[in-house]
């Protein structure tokens, strides 16, 4: 079985795979993380949540599904 994941844009490359999550390095130099599982049905799923790491200085933004956002900084 070959699972296809879809998730690159033009001029976007892989990083890393490791432990169902992968790195992609944006075309403007940031990286998403994802994370996908195997259901018990063997299908694959691509979580809704990712990890975005950008040019910062300390910042963690978190968004919700609604559009709330949440700062806090460490």
């Amino acid at each position: 079985m070959q699972i296809e994941i879809g998730i690159l844009h033009k001029g976007d490359s892989v990083l890393n795979v490791w432990d169902n999550n992968i790195a992609v390095r944006r075309k403007n130099e940031d990286v998403e993380i994802f994370h996908y599982d195997i259901d018990d049905e063997g299908l694959p799923r691509l979580s809704n949540n990712s990890i975005l790491i950008t040019q910062g200085n300390g910042v963690i933004k978190t968004k919700s599904e609604d559009g709330s956002v949440e700062m806090g900084t460490f």
